[in-house]
């Protein structure tokens, strides 16, 4: 989520009217903002002090010493997408709750539709994609809603959802993300093909993302994972190359070492 995620919720929360339940929904993000800031903070210094070992290439104990920093900053990357997913479903809850602040009540005589009105789409129960009425989406809750989806584990929805986002909103700040999710919603349902198909998008359609790094080394997974070694090796080698201080460099060297 990462930027874009912080973006939309300075934009929600400075349009939002601050409820006692908005503010302490504001205030639990920032909490988790300031969390994460700490966390990469640590996590740089870490690696820095891993490279830092690796140059000096001491005897003795240096292999057990890099072995703990290795597992103190796997360890921060899993906090880091805890707090990726509490930030999410704080997202989806305080748009939420901006769109029913944002209301306006019914009309105190409101007309019951005729006998030939053509039915409430809305009414229908949702089968797949994004709820109805799509058009009153904003791109931020039509990503959310399909981002939460995702942390559900409902992985055809998500993917559904997404592919919806990427028709409707092709070109926002969200929608390299949106791209790398159905990516990750395949490679959860082990569709390693079709997930491969996604990561490759992110990197040839949008190669300015913050997401190329990490569709990189999750498509040299994927490929690992099929038992293409060879692709598995040009993609995770392109991370350490291109992306050398990345957290998914960290990855891409571990799962190389296995490759050898």
């Amino acid at each position: 989520m990462r930027r874009a995620i912080l973006l939309s919720l300075s934009l929600i929360v400075g349009g939002c009217v601050p409820t006692a339940d908005f503010v302490e929904l504001r205030d639990q993000v920032r909490q988790i903002q300031d969390e994460k800031r700490k966390l990469k903070e640590t996590e740089a210094e870490l690696r820095k002090r891993l490279e830092d070992a690796d140059r000096l290439q001491k005897p003795g104990d240096i292999a057990k010493q890099l072995d703990v920093l290795e597992a103190k900053i796997e360890s921060l990357r899993i906090r880091q997408q805890g707090f990726d997913q509490k930030l999410g479903e704080l997202l989806r809850r305080m748009d939420e709750s901006a769109r029913q602040e944002e209301k306006e009540p019914a009309p105190p005589q409101a007309k019951a539709p005729t006998p030939s009105a053509k039915p409430d789409d809305t009414a229908k129960p949702r089968a797949g994609g994004l709820d109805a009425p799509t058009a009153a989406l904003t791109p931020t809750a039509a990503y959310n809603q399909a981002y939460n989806d995702y942390l559900k584990g409902n992985y055809d929805l998500a993917v559904a959802g997404f592919e919806e986002f990427l028709k409707r909103f092709p070109e926002t700040s969200l929608t390299a993300h949106a791209q790398y999710w159905i990516g990750e919603a395949y490679f959860n349902k082990r569709s390693y093909s079709r997930a491969i198909e996604a990561y490759e998008r992110v990197i040839a359609n949008y190669p300015k993302s913050d997401k190329v790094p990490a569709a990189l080394a999750k498509a040299g997974v994927a490929y690992a994972e099929m038992g293409n070694a060879i692709k598995a090796r040009v993609l995770l080698k392109r991370v350490v190359d291109e992306f050398p201080q990345s957290a998914e460099a960290t990855l891409a060297r571990r799962r190389l070492a296995e490759l050898r």
